[in-house]
């Protein structure tokens, strides 16, 4: 858990690393052909970090990459262990804190997908993602990550809100709703979310879910002084350009090397 000087604690409550709710909630694979393009490109060895259950991990074992994937949450590496053993797939789920992951090999492809690194809320925890990325990178190696491309109008809408954003059932069959209130926090540049689960028709429970904001300047800006140069910057996942308009940032990034003109 991060904390951001007179604020409260920033964070990801526990039911929303629920590996069945996850998996309930986020059964899309839009992002799927991306991630697996970049794989196959990148002829080697690839690290997945925050994977999650796996919902990009085992499509990529099952073309054929080596894949590790990397999670600091026990009931989603359970999860993916789980989906690749019924696969019959052989993958590495390891858990570690994408800070401070030390694996002492190197791969040809670094990648943290589906906004992850917008639960990394203080410079200085960016910048330990970063070195961890630059730790696990071969030479001539690829890193690529998505993230949001903030837009305050819209935040400003949801902070009026209080809606149903979810209703799922998971793979378990539990039934779940999920309220939804945010409030933008303007000093830590956090989107504070709390999801109200309601499981199987019980109590509400709240859940924070606070995501990082990254604008698109200062992204350029951390990745360069961070010693990162950008190869590409998508607006989508059909590798459309970035523009205003577009609601995602997608960043594929060699690292820059000492000597190298900014």
């Amino acid at each position: 858990m991060n904390k951001n000087k007179g604020s409260k604690a920033l964070g990801v409550d526990r039911d929303i690393y629920d590996a069945d709710l996850y998996d309930g909630l986020n059964d899309f694979k839009h992002d799927i052909p991306y991630y697996l393009e970049l794989a196959r490109k990148a002829r080697g060895p690839v690290l997945e970090l925050c994977c999650g259950s796996g919902r990009i991990t085992l499509p990529l074992l099952e073309a054929g990459i080596d894949v590790t994937g990397v999670d600091f949450t026990p009931s989603m590496l359970a999860a993916a262990r789980r989906k690749a053993g019924e696969r019959g797939l052989r993958g590495s789920f390891l858990r570690g804190d994408m800070r401070k992951l030390r694996l002492g090999k190197k791969f040809r492809l670094v990648f943290i997908p589906f906004n992850s690194i917008q639960n990394t809320y203080g410079l200085e925890d960016v910048e330990k993602v970063f070195r961890t990325v630059r730790a696990h990178l071969a030479p001539g190696g690829t890193f690529a990550f998505d993230i949001f491309n903030p837009s305050i109008e819209y935040m400003v809408r949801m902070s009026k809100l209080h809606k149903r954003a979810y209703k799922f059932t998971t793979p378990a069959g539990r039934k779940v709703e999920i309220d939804e209130i945010c409030r933008y926090d303007s000093a830590a540049q956090v989107n504070r979310a709390v999801w109200i689960h309601r499981v199987d028709g019980g109590r509400p429970v709240e859940q924070r879910l606070d995501m990082r904001c990254f604008y698109p300047l200062e992204m350029d800006a951390l990745l360069k002084y961070n010693g990162f140069k950008v190869l590409s910057k998508y607006g989508g996942y059909d590798k459309k350009p970035f523009t205003s308009a577009s609601m995602k940032q997608l960043y594929v990034c060699g690292e820059r090397r000492a000597g190298q003109a900014r």
